[in-house]
């Protein structure tokens, strides 16, 4: 996924040796929306799947060289691509090739010359089956989050995996109510993805109160300190003046009694592979957990990361 303005959109590579074609493509989806990348080859292609790791691709049948097919194959192959979602595109003359296409992996084929709404629908449909949404952030859960970790991981990309939790948050829940709750995390996840830089970066929502940021580690620190510190700007605006004052809530304990907790405040725990091998996504989750438990500690409302070079 990539950020386009505020939101946080899909990212789809359009392969075609004819630029018209790509362009004609590209054009379409940008104007719904979709952050785009393009390849004039098969080859091409392959390299940008593993820097650009794009959620979807449009690929045209035919090209010199390495063709659709060839393409398809090797996507399926590797383990850390083949969730990746094909949409053939050709001409009627490659409709032969049609079944094979689809037999060797590809999980859509669209006849050129193709309407707008024919390519969007395509697209549209193939992300839908490719991943699971959360239904109130509507931003990727676990299992996208787990394949880009693992596949970033595997290609050596320098990733950095950002974790991030409200602390306090399910006395808020308990006191003001899970509408209330909701609206907290929708502004969490607006804030996360309004905090990302603008490519090779995408947000994760877990469920509940717990969101994972992957993006270049060179900005990483800056991204951590920026939605803890502007959480506590945000974390007002879902208080009651005379709680604000107290600086906490009272909530219900287990014998009826009144008793109170702290104001929400946002944790983000850090891990990086610019300092230290990191293998997969298992290995990733449970420094995450360690760097997390230490602020927790510390009365959270903060960030760390794992400083550790092995």
């Amino acid at each position: 996924m990539e950020k386009v303005g505020n939101r946080l959109r899909e990212k789809v590579l359009i392969v075609d040796d004819s630029r018209l074609h790509r362009a004609l493509a590209a054009d379409i989806l940008a104007k719904n929306g979709y952050a785009t990348v393009q390849a004039e080859s098969g080859l091409r292609a392959l390299e940008l799947v593993n820097s650009e790791s794009p959620d979807l691709v449009v690929l045209d049948a035919l090209m010199p060289e390495l063709d659709g097919l060839d393409v398809v194959r090797r996507l399926k192959d590797d383990p850390f691509t083949h969730h990746i979602p094909v949409l053939i595109i050709s001409s009627q003359e490659a409709k032969p090739n049609q079944i094979q296409l689809l037999r060797d992996g590809a999980d859509g084929y669209l006849e050129k010359p193709f309407q707008a709404e024919e390519l969007v629908a395509n697209v549209e449909a193939l992300l839908r089956r490719s991943y699971q949404f959360n239904s109130l952030t509507k931003l990727p859960g676990a299992p996208y989050l787990h394949r880009q970790i693992n596949a970033r991981l595997a290609q050596n990309q320098p990733s950095a995996v950002v974790y991030a939790d409200i602390d306090h948050f399910r006395p808020f829940n308990q006191a003001y109510g899970h509408t209330a709750g909701d609206q907290v995390l929708l502004q969490v996840a607006h804030l996360l993805v309004e905090t990302l830089p603008s490519r090779s970066a995408f947000v994760a929502h877990l469920g509940g109160d717990d969101f994972i940021a992957v993006l270049p580690p060179e900005v990483a620190e800056t991204f951590a300190q920026t939605i803890v510190d502007h959480f506590r700007g945000l974390r007002d605006q879902f208080y009651e003046p005379e709680d604000l004052v107290r600086k906490h809530i009272l909530v219900e304990g287990r014998r009826g009694e009144q008793r109170p907790a702290p104001l929400m405040t946002l944790s983000a725990a850090l891990v990086s592979n610019d300092r230290r091998a990191l293998i997969n996504y298992v290995q990733v989750s449970d420094l995450l957990a360690e760097v997390m438990r230490y602020l927790k500690t510390q009365g959270g409302g903060n960030w760390a990361r794992d400083r550790r070079t092995r």
